[in-house]
């Protein structure tokens, strides 16, 4: 038993992490907040498809600004100045 501990502890949380129950070495699992990007997923969602409104970005366009942006923590205006690169535009 003394060998599993660790490893326990480590999956379900206790000791040093600040939390058990729930969570994982002490965080919630599925909740980051990463570089400017809400935590919540429904704002997240709103930002991108005002980009891709206020471009006029067709469907392959907006799936491929998510492709490029995906998982880089961005917000509102890092995304529109990637789609700008992206798609060569200017800012207007």
């Amino acid at each position: 038993m003394d060998v599993l501990m660790p490893l326990f502890l480590h999956f379900f949380g206790g000791g040093g992490g600040g939390g058990s129950g729930g969570f994982r070495g002490g965080r919630r699992l599925g909740r980051r907040q990463q570089g400017n990007t809400p935590m919540n997923n429904i704002r997240q969602n709103a930002q991108f498809n005002d980009v891709v409104r206020e471009l006029g970005l067709s469907k392959d366009e907006a799936n491929k600004l998510h492709r490029a942006i995906s998982g880089e923590g961005f917000g509102f205006r890092e995304i529109m100045e990637v789609a700008r690169d992206l798609f060569g535009l200017r800012e207007e």
